[in-house]
């Protein structure tokens, strides 16, 4: 089975300790939903706070020098 991926979305692979991922999974399964989704909301929401400098596109730090 093949699945087409939109070109924009790429999967990030992240190694974590036992105790994060059964901490990550304890959450998951009390909100009812995936640890994949548990991790896009938290680094949506990051990224949505934002660090105090702006993140910039890989693309457009290439260009500087």
């Amino acid at each position: 089975m093949t699945r087409s991926v939109d070109a924009e979305i790429k999967r990030v692979t992240v190694t974590l300790p036992k105790r994060q991922l059964d901490a990550l999974q304890t959450i998951a399964t009390r909100e009812d939903v995936s640890v994949a989704w548990l991790v896009r909301k938290a680094v949506d929401k990051l990224l949505r706070q934002g660090p105090e400098i702006p993140v910039a596109d890989s693309a457009q730090l290439k260009g500087r020098t």
